[in-house]
C-alpha cells in the first residue's frame, strides 16, 4: 500500500507544480502587455472601460486557475472556501487588514480606510448612473477583491502541495512564496522598495489566513479591504 500512496503523492506534487507553472506563464504573457494596456485603461472614463479593465485582470489572475480547477475537477472547497471556521477566518482577515491599513496610513500620513478607493474602476463606476454604477462596483469587488485574493490562495496551495507541505502554520512556504511573488511583481512594475514591502505584507496576509484557520474566506476579505485603499 505504501508504494501506491507514494506514487499518488508524487503525482499530486507534480500536478501542483505543473498547474502553478501554467498559471505563471499565463500571468507573464499578460503582464508583458501591462505597460501598453494599463495607461489606456486608466484613461478610460466610461463604465465600459471599467468592465474592460476587469476582463483584463481576469485574464491575468482568474482565467488560468479557474480553467485548471475545472480540468482537475477541483471545487472551491479544495482551497478553503468552506463554512468550517468561517468566522475565525473572517476575524483573522479583518484583523490583518486593519493592521495593514493602519500601517499604510501611518506611512502616508493620512487615514486610508476606503477599500479599492484608488482603483480607477471604482471612479468609473461611481460616475455611472444607477443601476449600472452598482454593477460596476460589484464587478470591481469581485475582480480586484475576491478573484485577486483567491489567486493568492491558489498560488500558496499549489506551492505547499508541490513541496509536500501540510499547508499549516504562520511560516508555511506557500504564504511566504506568494508574498515574495506579490512584492516582486510590484517592484518590477516600478513601485520601488516601498511597493515591494507593502505588497509583500498584503500578499502574506492573504495567503496565511487559510494556513492558520483552514478557511480561505478571510483571504478574500483581506484583499478586498487592503487593495488600493484610500481616503474618503
Amino acid at each position: 500500500m505504501l508504494p501506491v500512496l507514494t506514487q499518488l503523492q508524487t503525482r499530486s506534487r507534480i500536478s501542483a507544480a505543473v498547474d502553478l507553472g501554467i498559471v505563471l506563464v499565463v500571468f507573464a504573457i499578460g503582464s508583458l502587455s501591462v505597460p501598453f494596456v494599463n495607461p489606456i485603461l486608466r484613461q478610460g472614463r466610461s463604465l465600459s472601460a471599467a468592465f474592460t479593465a476587469a476582463a483584463f485582470q481576469f485574464f491575468l489572475e482568474g482565467m488560468a486557475p479557474l480553467t485548471l480547477m475545472v480540468l482537475r475537477r477541483e471545487g472551491f472547497s479544495c482551497y478553503g472556501l468552506i463554512r468550517h471556521n468561517l468566522w475565525r477566518s473572517l476575524g483573522l482577515g479583518l484583523a490583518l487588514a486593519v493592521v495593514y491599513d493602519l500601517g499604510l496610513s501611518w506611512q502616508a500620513g493620512a487615514l486610508l480606510w476606503i477599500p479599492l478607493r484608488r482603483q480607477p474602476a471604482v471612479r468609473m463606476s461611481l460616475a455611472a448612473s444607477f443601476p449600472l454604477g452598482l454593477a460596476g462596483l460589484a464587478i470591481t469587488v469581485l475582480t480586484w477583491g475576491f478573484l485577486e485574493g483567491f489567486f493568492g490562495v491558489y498560488f500558496a496551495r499549489k506551492i505547499n502541495v508541490a513541496l509536500g507541505h501540510s499547508g499549516s502554520g504562520w511560516f508555511v512556504p506557500g504564504a511566504i512564496a506568494f508574498a515574495l511573488f506579490n512584492g516582486g511583481i510590484h517592484l518590477i512594475v516600478g513601485q520601488g522598495a516601498q511597493g515591494f514591502v507593502t505588497s509583500f505584507v498584503s500578499g502574506y496576509a492573504v495567503a496565511v489566513v487559510p494556513a492558520i484557520t483552514g478557511n480561505a474566506w478571510g483571504s478574500t476579505l483581506v484583499q478586498t479591504l487592503t487593495n488600493a485603499v484610500g481616503r474618503l
